[in-house]
C-alpha cells in the first residue's frame, strides 16, 4: 500500500526539496498553509505522516501539531517537524506535543528521508482513521 504524506512548508524551495526527495517512495501532498493542511486531513483519512515547518509555539503551524496530538482521529499521524529554532524549550514543547522527529534547519534532506522511511515503516498499526472516524461519530 502507498504511504500518504502532507508536507506543510511555506517556502518553494524547502517544499520542492522535501516533496522531489519523498514523491519516489510516497505519495505526496503539498500545502503552503494550515488549512489546506486541515482539509486535506479532513477530506482524507489516509494519511501516514505530516512533516510541519514550525518557527514558534505562537504559529498556526504549532496549532495544527497541537490540534492533531489531541485528536482522536487523527493523533496516530506521524509528525516531523522542521524548525529553524534551537530553543530547548521549544523543542521540549513540539516533543511532548507527539513530533516523532524534530530536525533543525539547514537540514540534510537524505537524512529527513531516511527517517521518514524509518517512523512510516515502524509505525504501530491501529484501528484505521475511516474506522475511528466512524466509532466517534456512533458514539454522539
Amino acid at each position: 500500500m502507498i504511504k500518504n504524506v502532507i508536507i506543510l512548508e511555506d517556502c518553494n524551495a524547502i517544499n520542492y526539496l522535501l516533496s522531489t526527495v519523498l514523491k519516489k517512495d510516497y505519495s505526496i501532498t503539498s500545502v503552503k498553509n494550515c488549512a489546506d493542511a486541515m482539509t486535506h486531513l479532513q477530506t482524507d483519512l489516509n494519511r501516514d505522516l505530516i512533516i510541519l515547518n514550525i518557527s514558534d509555539s505562537s504559529s498556526d503551524n504549532f496549532e495544527l501539531l497541537e490540534h492533531i496530538s489531541t485528536s482522536c482521529v487523527l493523533n496516530d499521524i506521524q509528525r516531523v517537524v522542521i524548525s529553524d529554532s534551537k530553543d530547548e524549550k521549544f523543542k521540549s514543547e513540539i516533543s511532548k506535543l507527539g513530533a516523532s522527529l524534530f530536525i533543525t534547519k539547514p537540514f540534510d534532506p537524505v537524512f529527513l528521508s531516511e527517517k521518514v522511511r524509518d517512523l512510516i515503516n515502524h509505525s504501530q498499526p491501529s484501528i484505521s482513521r475511516k474506522k475511528k472516524f466512524s466509532i466517534n461519530m456512533n458514539i454522539f
